[in-house]
């Protein structure tokens, strides 16, 4: 939520309400690499789609047969009866956190178009004795991710282990490049195109607007988080991060199964080093002060680029960046190496009970820990905001972590209900389609004249209900068929 205190240094700069119709005539400009530029053939090329699984739906001996509906909703109702299936709620915990963050951001005109009344309500939510900590560490919903992603790559790389590493290798990425990118590029070829710019021009001026090439690229090469200014669909920096660790973590599982004393020291070395650097970007920054800072990924027309690097000079590199972030991811992949290697391994109920309660005081520690900073904004570089911004991300993975390990490893068999596995599935449309639906409630009256957190936590499960309705017709029309279509030929290729 704290992408407010960025957002304040950004100065000079006209309401957007002035320029919107200005913006969103020139972004399909810039946005044009990808998208069709005209309306009814961005519309067309929808339609097709949708016709395609459609026929496949209504005539199951035809070719479109692999696209059906009936498949694909079979496919996201599928229950797995796993005792891992309890990362299917922290995945909806977290992107719930998230869409909480944007909605209490740019869900706000006021805060869009930098007016007065966006300062009073930034002040109330960041004031807020129990819930402006929880709303201003919001990012850590992003370190729920990393060990979630981190715990479930292990597991999927172990399984086939001992096999020769490239070949190995080679399936690895695949199959996470098959996974991740027809969303991605069916969501790019909306957002920036002449669709987006039709039903909602204000997020096309605001996120669409200052992409060009390059940064649409960004997002098709998975690399987004490497731009200079997170200001094209910057939200979508995760994807780019999460997929360069999954690269990476190859080389981390198979030092861990073949010399683990080895892979074990190689992993805290990196977590440590990791640590440091964050301390160092800080100290050298003087950000110190600002550990919870979320990045603002919001373009404002009248800025250079000069003033854009200032504003995000050492923050954007330690919020994105692979040596800094990797800490949660690497705990995860721990967590994963751990339930394939110790799978006979169990710890008592009551244990279970007392480690997991443990850890969730520790994950609820380290969110509120950020309060003496807020107790003293002007405090600059101490000890303590060193300390915790070097630190307090990984200390909060490892406690999600050890929630997960005491379920994991319980004597007693919880069953978790089904439903978090269908939103599971769903988590990753969403988290590509959140945003636009957040934009949607520009227009709404209550969260506009919102004065408390608790009016953002009114709205939230309207915001996640739009969220992944629109996830699942993206999971329907989208993302299962395609990978129905292509995966019998990439099978016969070897490639998975």
């Amino acid at each position: 939520m704290n992408t407010w205190s960025v957002l304040d240094q950004v100065h000079e700069i006209r309401p957007m309400s002035q320029i919107v119709d200005k913006l969103v005539t020139t972004s399909s400009c810039s946005a044009s690499m990808f998208s069709t530029s005209s309306l009814p053939m961005a519309v067309s090329a929808v339609l097709g789609c949708v016709t395609a699984v459609l026929a496949g739906t209504l005539f199951p001996k035809s070719v479109f047969a692999p696209l059906s509906i009936r498949k694909s909703l079979k496919e996201l109702t599928a229950e797995r009866h796993s005792k891992l299936d309890v990362v299917d709620v922290f995945r909806f915990v977290a992107i719930l956190w998230v869409m909480l963050n944007h909605t209490g951001s740019e869900g706000r005109v006021d805060i869009l178009d930098r007016l007065p009344s966006a300062d009073a309500f930034k002040k109330a939510v960041h004031d807020h004795p129990i819930f402006g900590a929880l709303l201003g560490n919001s990012a850590l919903g992003v370190e729920i991710f990393l060990v979630l992603s981190g715990l479930l790559a292990a597991r999927s790389w172990l399984r086939l282990a001992d096999q020769p590493f490239w070949p190995h290798f080679s399936r690895f990425i695949f199959r996470r490049l098959l996974r991740l990118a027809p969303s991605m590029f069916a969501f790019v070829f909306i957002a920036t195109g002449p669709i987006m710019q039709y039903l909602l021009p204000r997020y096309t001026s605001s996120m669409i607007s200052a992409c060009g090439t390059s940064g649409i690229l960004s997002h098709l090469t998975f690399t987004s988080n490497f731009q200079a200014t997170p200001t094209c669909m910057g939200y979508l920096w995760y994807l780019g991060l999460d997929m360069q660790l999954f690269i990476a973590a190859p080389f981390f599982l198979h030092l861990l199964h073949k010399v683990p004393r080895r892979g074990f020291a190689t992993i805290f070395v990196t977590v440590l080093v990791s640590a440091v650097l964050r301390s160092g970007y800080c100290i050298s920054y003087e950000t110190c002060n600002k550990s919870d800072v979320d990045i603002p990924f919001i373009s404002y027309p009248g800025q250079d680029q000069a003033s854009l690097s200032s504003i995000y000079a050492g923050l954007w590199n330690m919020y994105s960046r692979p040596w800094t972030k990797c800490g949660p991811y690497l705990v995860g992949l721990l967590l994963g190496y751990l339930t394939m290697v110790w799978k006979g391994y169990t710890v008592s109920e009551a244990t279970s009970k007392r480690l997991f309660w443990s850890c969730a005081v520790l994950a609820v520690a380290t969110i509120y820990g950020i309060l003496p900073e807020y107790w003293n904004p002007d405090a600059g570089t101490t000890a303590y905001n060193v300390l915790y911004t070097s630190l307090f991300r990984t200390v909060f993975a490892l406690a999600i972590a050890g929630m997960i390990f005491s379920h994991q490893f319980s004597q007693k068999n919880t069953t978790i209900p089904g439903f978090f596995g269908i939103l599971a599935k769903l988590t990753y449309n969403a988290y590509l389609l959140h945003m636009p639906i957040v934009y949607i409630f520009n227009w709404l009256p209550f969260l506009q004249t919102a004065t408390s957190a608790l009016h953002l936590l009114i709205l939230l499960p309207a915001v996640a209900t739009l969220s992944f309705s629109a996830a699942a017709v993206f999971y329907v029309f989208v993302e299962s068929p395609f990978c129905s279509l292509v995966t019998p030929f990439f099978v016969r290729l070897g490639f998975l």
